[in-house]
């Protein structure tokens, strides 16, 4: 008795299964992420509010890095600029980007994304609404250094 399978069932399986490895490796094994810095600090206790001026404005970047979809709502960070991948104290300058929730686990997933505590440091920064956020910063490098790793 021979059992053929047809090539549409084949291909189902094998995408299936493509997603499936994607789906844990997004969700469950971070491996494309840097160590953690032992200079980086502890997360927070509870949740918390990021807030993304560069890359962590792109919903795939933050998918990739959180491990899910994280819905962002549009925010303003009053008197900074953003300064290539920093910051820059700028008066009456309102820099536009998102902020987000995260839990503990995907603060350190952030950490080690921004290598905080080795090329980043972590600021807990009032936005616009009056509310905090963590911000994320160049640490004391700036011009083309900044940008080597």
């Amino acid at each position: 008795m021979t059992f053929l399978i047809s090539r549409p069932i084949i291909t189902i399986v094998i995408i299936a299964a493509l997603l499936a490895g994607l789906w844990f490796l997004l969700t469950r094994a971070p491996v494309y992420l840097p160590r953690l810095d032992d200079s980086a600090p502890p997360p927070p206790d509870e949740n918390a509010r990021v807030f993304g001026f560069a890359t962590l404005t792109n919903p795939l970047v933050r998918l990739v890095v959180l491990g899910r979809a994280a819905p962002a709502e549009p925010a303003i960070l009053r008197g900074w600029d953003r300064n290539r991948r920093d910051l820059r104290a700028t008066q009456d300058f309102m820099l536009k980007g998102v902020v987000f929730t995260v839990t503990p686990e995907e603060m350190i997933r952030l950490d080690r994304y921004e290598r905080t505590g080795r090329k980043y440091r972590r600021d807990l920064m009032t936005l616009e609404d009056g509310e905090t956020a963590w911000v994320y910063r160049l640490i004391g490098t700036t011009g083309p250094e900044a940008l080597a790793d």
